[in-house]
């Protein structure tokens, strides 16, 4: 009785776990009169939105990608290998949390959402051979906190007789100009020392930390505290997600596809735009005029078309600044191989390891892909993706990166020493955001001071605590209620997670 008084009170503080960040305005009209045209400049998820949104209400959009294929971080391509045999690859697991509130609702309309299994567990292996597994914590705030102790992630008398470890509850209070202007300077390496964690619950952060693509002695702690309170403090879906059961290809960026063609937005793939002009008020992106200019590339792609773009610092210093000073993370790399020994079928189908130098994680794709499961009964074999979220500095060749990430393989599973590597891809990329301390105030608004220019992706600010995939769809979306709004237009709905913690 008790626990259901507190979820009950929990869920009213938090608003229900789910907020509609605008107001559309029901009498308003949806679709344009006019052909304004727009460009998108990025393929991800982030151009995807903003370009389906604007193609469903009527402006002429052309979206640019530099790939042969769309999708960006959750593109899929094929790769042949000597014996004839091809396959699709990607930029590694993606997890569909159920708080990516804006980002599955469109995933509904296109109809990919069909392809979406829940994972059995969220599990983290140590270096010591325990696991933690989050299938049966408790999912509402506050409570999942008392939860993961009585889950032995962490004794109470470590934290209740800790005053440092107090600090902890600032982790509650999450809100975002409080938050940065306390703890951006700050790397988390820092905070958990600080805060005296406890090793075990440290563990889990760190884990948790370097999903976000950075060192936790590079990571922002107020960048940290936002990511817990979007993803554990916020609502009650706990940390179990959705993952698709084939290919991204088939999954998201063919029903993506399929919709931006319905609503006739031209999608111009092998197009890498380096430059954009600026005349007249209408921007000029490979020799064709545009009135509107969205660029929803990835941190180096859009410093790149800034530095090649001088009328931006002619125009406005401040959108100059914010956009040359963005930087990408250290470096990540995604390992797949495909291996004559199968394991891991008592397992979820991706786990998080406590890593050595470079193993992050696992996933067993013959668990749950078309095509490796296929090759997996064909050979009797085992098709594995190993990710490293951040590089070590001293991992520089591909040979040592292949090399420590199959002596860490092998540590967790001893049972694959000697199984021979039939296949394997490797992909070291230094293009993702970084997330590390003292960038937030630089950090654009998806909004800028040139006139309709706009920004989309993980990188810019949105006014939610979206993160990852959530941040670049919605940012995508954000971008173009702007330009709705500037017709007098129906917005779309925005929803997110509350905004700010339960005790802020």
């Amino acid at each position: 009785m008790l626990r259901s008084f507190l979820r009950s009170k929990i869920k009213s503080k938090l608003s229900g776990y789910s907020v509609v960040i605008n107001q559309p305005d029901p009498t308003k009209p949806r679709s344009v009169q006019s052909a304004k045209k727009v460009a998108v400049v990025g393929g991800g998820l982030a151009g995807i939105g903003a370009a389906s949104l604007l193609g469903e209400r009527g402006f002429q959009v052309t979206l640019f990608e530099r790939n042969h294929y769309l999708g960006g971080k959750v593109g899929c391509w094929d790769v042949p290998f000597e014996d004839g045999n091809i396959t699709k690859v990607d930029h590694g697991f993606h997890a569909f949390f159920r708080h990516y509130y804006n980002l599955r609702s469109f995933m509904e309309k296109i109809g990919a959402a069909e392809h979406l299994k829940t994972i059995a567990d969220y599990l983290v292996l140590t270096k010591d051979r325990r696991h933690f597994s989050f299938k049966n914590v408790e999912t509402t705030p506050v409570l999942n906190i008392l939860s993961l102790g009585k889950n032995k992630f962490f004794r109470f008398r470590e934290v209740l007789f800790s005053p440092a470890s107090w600090r902890m509850g600032e982790f509650l209070e999450y809100d975002a100009a409080k938050t940065f202007a306390k703890y951006d300077s700050s790397s988390f390496a820092e905070f958990s020392r600080e805060a005296s964690l406890p090793k075990s619950l440290q563990l889990i952060f760190n884990t948790f930390a370097r999903a976000f693509f950075a060192p936790v002695d590079k990571l922002s702690t107020a960048e940290l505290m936002k990511s817990f309170h979007f993803f554990y403090l916020s609502h009650n879906h706990g940390l179990l997600y959705d993952y698709f059961d084939t290919d991204y290809q088939e999954a998201l960026i063919e029903p993506a596809t399929r919709y931006l063609n319905q609503h006739n937005v031209a999608i111009k793939l092998n197009r890498s735009v380096e430059e954009t002009r600026h005349d007249n008020d209408t921007f000029i992106v490979e020799s064709e005029p545009f009135d509107y200019l969205i660029l929803a590339t990835d941190v180096v792609g859009t410093k790149n078309i800034c530095a090649n773009s001088p009328w931006i610092k002619t125009y406005s210093e401040k959108t100059y600044s914010e956009l040359i000073s963005l930087k990408a993370s250290a470096g990540y790399a995604v390992y797949r191989m495909w291996l004559n020994k199968r394991t891991g079928d008592e397992l979820p189908v991706f786990i998080i390891t406590e890593k050595h130098d470079v193993l992050d994680s696992v996933t067993f794709y013959h668990q749950f892909d078309k095509s490796s499961a296929a090759w997996a009964q064909g050979s009797g074999g085992g098709v594995y993706e190993l990710h490293c979220y951040a590089l070590p500095s001293g991992a520089v060749s591909e040979k040592d990166v292949k090399a420590a990430f199959v002596a860490e393989l092998h540590f967790y599973f001893p049972e694959l020493r000697d199984a021979k590597i039939i296949h394997d891809h490797l992909q070291i990329r230094h293009d993702f955001t970084a997330f590390y301390t003292n960038l937030n105030k630089s950090r654009p608004e998806f909004t800028t001071a040139i006139p309709n220019l706009y920004l989309a992706g993980d990188w810019v600010k949105t006014g939610t605590p979206a993160m990852l995939m959530e941040g670049a769809y919605t940012s995508g979306i954000m971008c173009a209620n702007s330009i709705l709004t500037k017709h007098g237009l129906q917005e779309e709905p925005v929803r997110s997670v509350p905004t700010r913690g339960i005790f802020a």
